[in-house]
């Protein structure tokens, strides 16, 4: 078996021998689309972090396995063409779980403790106390927009605070201690919006200036999940303090990310590098679920296959 690895994946000794008892397996560093094409010609398997299969897939071998180091599969375009030919295009879900719902939780609690502005005065010389006054999750309500594994463990951890849990799903989930309630209701009643929902074509642009509107003027709206909230209606609100502030996992890579100049400029505001995933522990089970992956589509039976 012919096993291309793209680009640089970091792997542990035991992982990498794991993988190579499975077949041939060729290691690049990083690969452009012709180096790509190239590369993956004849390839019983392919797998790829942050490059864009798209370039290449209707050229694999069939049957074939483009193994995704991701949850999010979207962005991957040709995916029903390239099943009709046998290539099948398989995800890792599951594996950033508890990393992105701490990362939410982590964000709501630098916004509403302003712990940002705190750390850069500081660093300024600023030396006085008690002017940055914060509230407390205890008691408040938190609204899970898409429960999901990353929702249901934010609405775990947010029960653990203490607070109350409502969510919107567009199927509803009876969950024991949450209640599913519609859009509109969570983002009037809630003091911290989470966005956990995954972007498809019913959820981009889902808050915009209408639902955000909606918001309570101390709510906070949190969001890992990139294209959901509009940023062109989400910053107005923010400029003139009618929502308390926002955290966002913002996405950064790819030519088509355009972040506006006025949300640098809000305090209110803490961004983060696309950094939600990005544990030790979570890009060790990347790496196992990845090449779990690879070992049921050899065996004849393929598992997590989005095409």
């Amino acid at each position: 078996m012919k096993i291309v690895v793209l680009e640089k994946i970091t792997m542990t000794d035991k992982q990498r021998h794991r993988l190579e008892r499975l077949g041939t397996v060729e290691w690049f560093d990083s690969s452009n689309d012709d180096e790509a094409k190239a590369r993956t010609e004849g390839a019983d398997v392919v797998f790829v972090d942050w490059i864009d299969p798209s370039s290449f897939i209707l050229a694999m071998k069939s049957p074939s396995l483009v193994s995704l180091m991701s949850t999010g599969y979207e962005w991957v375009k040709n995916r029903n063409e390239a099943r009709k030919k046998g290539i099948l295009i398989s995800n890792i879900p599951g594996y950033a779980t508890e990393a992105v719902a701490e990362h939410v939780i982590g964000l709501a609690l630098c916004v509403v403790r302003q712990t940002m502005i705190g750390d850069r005065n500081i660093r300024a010389g600023k030396r006085e106390k008690g002017y940055l006054e914060g509230i407390e999750l205890s008691g408040k309500d938190m609204g899970v927009i898409g429960l999901g594994r990353i929702g249901k463990r934010v609405a775990e951890i947010a029960g653990s605070f203490g607070m109350n849990v409502i969510t919107y799903n567009r199927h509803p989930k009876w969950i024991d201690n949450v209640r599913d309630v519609s859009l509109e209701e969570l983002l009037s009643l809630s003091d911290i919006v989470a966005v956990c929902c995954s972007l498809n074509d019913s959820s981009k642009g889902m808050l915009n200036a209408k639902r955000l509107g909606l918001m309570k003027r101390d709510a906070v709206v949190v969001a890992t999940t990139w294209d959901v909230l509009v940023l062109a209606d989400l910053i107005p609100l923010l400029k003139a303090k009618q929502i308390r502030g926002a955290g966002l996992d913002v996405s950064i890579e790819g030519s088509n990310i355009d972040l506006p100049p006025k949300l640098f400029s809000l305090d209110n505001v803490v961004l983060t590098p696309h950094i939600g995933y990005n544990t030790v522990q979570a890009k060790e089970r990347q790496v196992d679920i990845c090449i779990s992956n690879v070992e049921s589509f050899l065996s004849g039976k393929p598992a997590n296959i989005v095409n």
